[in-house]
């Protein structure tokens, strides 16, 4: 069962919302990184942020998955190495990000 707390959240110039606090998941990797994004996740974390140099996009994406809750609920962010900051090269790795999130 999730337990659904309410995180504060902080209103953007145009109209839009994010919670005012959100999981990082630098170090966060596998069966055990799945099971503490879902713990953070039942604790009323909906954004949550990953980076292709994390190497967590698997578990991020696998614990929103198993949570239950819907994909629409979450708000996730990453980051993009340097070497793909050209438009072009960046374009690709966001799609590779989400590929590798399933999301």
């Amino acid at each position: 069962m999730v337990l659904s707390r309410s995180v504060p959240k902080i209103v953007l110039n145009d109209g839009h919302s994010l919670p005012a606090i959100g999981l990082g998941t630098y170090l966060v990797r596998g069966g055990q990184g799945v099971d503490q994004i879902l713990s953070a996740i039942e604790d009323g974390y909906r954004l949550i942020d990953t980076s292709t140099n994390y190497d967590s996009e698997g578990a991020v994406g696998e614990a929103i998955r198993r949570s239950g809750i819907s994909r629409s609920e979450f708000i996730v962010t990453s980051k993009l190495p340097g070497k793909y900051h050209h438009y072009q090269d960046a374009l690709m790795m966001i799609q590779e990000s989400i590929f590798r999130m399933g999301i």
